[in-house]
Order: C-alpha cells, then sequence, then structure tokens
C-alpha cells in the first residue's frame, strides 16, 4: 500500500476528509471544509492526512499541550481539550502530544492505516514530555477497551478514563450503534 501523509495547509480533498470525520465524530466532526480549515490553521501541523494513492484515506487530528506527562493533566471533555473543537488550545511549546481523532476511511478498515498513521506521529512529533496521549472512544460491556487494545498492541497503556467526554456521542461498532461517550487516556512512552 503506497501511503504518503500531508499536514496543515497541504492538506486536500477536504471536503473528504470532512465526511470521513463526520461520519465517525458527528457532532464533534467540523461542521464543514472551512471549520476543519480553522482547526487545521490552529493546530500547527497536527493535523495530518493520509493518502493511499493520491486519495484522503484517513486522518489524524493531534495537538500539543501542557500536561508534563500526566494523564491526570489532560481535560475532562473534548470540548476542554479543544476549545469546542477549534484546536485554539494547541500550543506549539506544549510539552504533550494528543492524538485527538484517529479516522480511518471506511473502506480503508483492516488495511494497516490505523497502524501506519500511529506509527507516523509516534516518530514524526516531538513530545517534550516523553508521553504521547490518545483520546480514543470507550464503548459499553465486552467492546469497551476496542479502540483502547488497538493502541495496546502498538505499545501504549491504558493510563485513564474520562467519563462522558464526548456527551451523547455514539459510533457504529461492528454494525452496532455504540455510546461512545466515555474516553481513555492511553499513553505511549517516546
Amino acid at each position: 500500500m503506497d501511503i504518503t501523509f500531508r499536514h496543515g495547509e497541504d492538506i486536500d480533498q477536504r471536503e473528504t476528509g470532512v465526511r470521513i470525520l463526520q461520519r465517525y465524530w458527528k457532532a464533534f466532526a467540523p461542521k464543514d471544509a472551512n471549520q476543519w480549515g480553522e482547526r487545521i490553521a490552529n493546530a500547527g501541523g497536527y493535523v495530518v492526512a493520509a493518502y493511499v494513492g493520491n486519495i484522503i484515506a484517513g486522518v489524524l487530528e493531534a495537538m500539543r499541550f501542557d500536561s508534563g506527562g500526566d494523564p491526570e493533566r489532560v481535560p475532562g471533555t473534548f470540548g476542554e481539550l479543544t476549545a469546542d473543537g477549534t484546536w485554539k488550545t494547541h500550543r506549539d511549546s506544549g510539552d504533550t502530544v494528543m492524538l485527538v481523532d484517529l479516522t480511518i476511511a471506511p473502506n480503508h478498515h483492516g488495511t494497516g492505516l490505523f497502524e501506519a498513521i500511529t506509527f507516523y506521529a509516534r516518530h514524526k512529533f516531538h513530545s517534550p514530555s516523553g508521553m504521547i496521549f490518545t483520546y480514543s472512544p470507550l464503548f459499553l460491556a465486552e467492546k469497551r477497551y476496542w479502540v483502547v487494545h488497538k493502541h495496546e498492541r502498538l505499545g501504549a497503556k491504558l493510563a485513564k478514563e474520562l467519563p462522558r467526554s464526548r456527551a451523547g456521542l455514539t459510533m457504529m461498532v461492528n454494525g452496532e450503534e455504540l455510546s461512545a461517550e466515555d474516553v481513555g487516556i492511553a499513553a505511549y512512552a517516546v
């Protein structure tokens, strides 16, 4: 699979990127390409699009903030973390990278793109605290840690759970609509 990555203002096919984000993050996704453009501008190069061939196939919306690498200092809600989805809380001088939304287009699920984007972020983003955090959805019952387990297989450890961080969010998991309000903070040591 031929994967390339583009950061910030180099990202094109923005309408497609927004559709990928909206499919999973619903009200927490940008409403349109202009709103996504604001996130991209505010994120200082920490929004990345993955292209398979020349088609956008995945999006990573990340940021830097100050936590000293301490998961207890992660804001309790998506709104607090991202300034209500504007990414105005991103700080180029922040000491910790947060992988907020790692989203793969449906036709690229199971192709290794999730792993490729995670690998790319862990090796390209500088996190002075020595930690990179994820902001992973937690589901109900036996599927609760489905996304966290994907990160654990790549070396992360669950560090904290945030109840109702994305109040009202539901996601489709294997054909089943599940609550995704809670968030797990998984931590990679870098």
